[in-house]
């Protein structure tokens, strides 16, 4: 008896609620939608590096001078997320002989580290030729960073090399920050 008079009492509702001229209903609610995208974007300051003729075991760092300058150039988030920034390279390219990028400088291979401002005159951040590494996490919106790098020679050159000028490329990638 209870369900049928609760039922009743519904249906006399509903039908109160259409049969009264002062009762009104939409008749197509809208939901706004706003919405996004998520821009990664950086610029760097330096995009070359003309180091010169160098004799073997020579260390030059990425400036104007080719001495340290630990905020030689400059990383600036344009996104609109925080991002991290890595950096990787290539071997050296050119003439007769290559040089190939190592940990360490030796015969005709070379190395280079990279820094950013919070550890200055540390450079500590490898350049790999295979694998990206961190060169800085969590680059806030429209903030700077400043880096630089630090090249060391080939040991030793090969004597046959003919002195051609050699070119290598770094790159820097940006991602989302993920902490």
């Amino acid at each position: 008896m209870k369900r049928i008079l609760a039922v009743t009492l519904l249906v006399v509702a509903m039908t109160a609620t259409f049969l009264c001229p002062g009762a009104v209903l939409a008749a197509n609610p809208e939901v706004a939608i706003t919405v996004t995208a998520q821009v990664i974007a950086v610029t760097n300051t330096q995009a070359s590096w003309g180091i010169g003729s160098i004799v073997p075991d020579a260390v030059v760092y990425f400036s104007a001078s080719g001495t340290q300058d630990d905020d030689y150039s400059q990383l600036n988030n344009t996104g609109n997320v925080a991002i991290d920034v890595e950096i990787q390279g290539t071997n050296i390219e050119g003439g007769d002989y290559d040089w190939t990028l190592n940990t360490t400088a030796s015969p005709e291979k070379y190395s280079l580290f990279a820094n950013d401002a919070g550890t200055p005159t540390v450079y500590d951040i490898e350049v790999k030729l295979s694998a990206y590494n961190n060169l800085k996490a969590n680059l806030a919106v429209d903030a700077t960073a400043d880096w630089s790098m630090k090249f060391t020679a080939p040991t030793a050159f090969n004597a046959d090399d003919d002195g051609a000028e050699k070119s290598a490329t770094i790159t820097l990638v940006a991602s989302k920050y993920t902490p």
